[in-house]
């Protein structure tokens, strides 16, 4: 089984997204499905699918592992941090803590990375182009640290 080719997958993407929005009248973004999942103990409301949205990605990242001969592990991070001489504990709790910060700065921004990059930019929205922008920069900047950090690549 092969993967697709990333420019035909950037493509799917790309037309769902507004597809979508025509057709349901409803964007689509992640962080606010776990915005969903923070808000269980209230009455369902009517952007309850959100949180089954959220659910199923990596539901079926994992049912799409398991059909391709079972999940692996990817280590990337952990890898980097040993770099800098964390391990055990303590990467899962720089990691979580990664998370929460992304988490949070998703909400503030009012929508995460892939949402405004994915979303935003296919349905025209300016201030997610240069949302967009502003994360690639910050991205580049910050790999480009890390790695200089750490000692180059292994």
């Amino acid at each position: 089984m092969q993967n697709w080719p990333f420019w035909i997958a950037g493509m799917a993407l790309g037309a769902f997204v507004p597809l979508f929005a025509w057709g349901s009248g409803k964007l689509l973004g992640i962080s606010s499905g776990y915005a969903e999942a923070c808000a269980l103990h209230k009455p369902a409301g009517s952007e309850r699918w959100k949180l089954w949205f959220a659910l199923g990605l990596p539901l079926g990242g994992l049912v799409a592992a398991i059909v391709r001969g079972g999940p692996e592990l990817a280590s990337t991070s952990a890898t980097l941090l040993e770099n800098f001489h964390v391990s055990g504990s303590a990467q899962y709790a720089l990691l979580a803590l990664g998370g929460a910060l992304v988490g949070y700065g998703a909400r503030t921004a009012g929508g995460c990375t892939s949402g405004h990059s994915i979303v935003g930019i296919a349905l025209g929205a300016k201030s997610s182009l240069v949302a967009t922008i502003g994360f690639m920069i910050g991205g580049f900047a910050a790999t480009w640290i890390l790695v200089a950090l750490a000692g180059g690549l292994a």
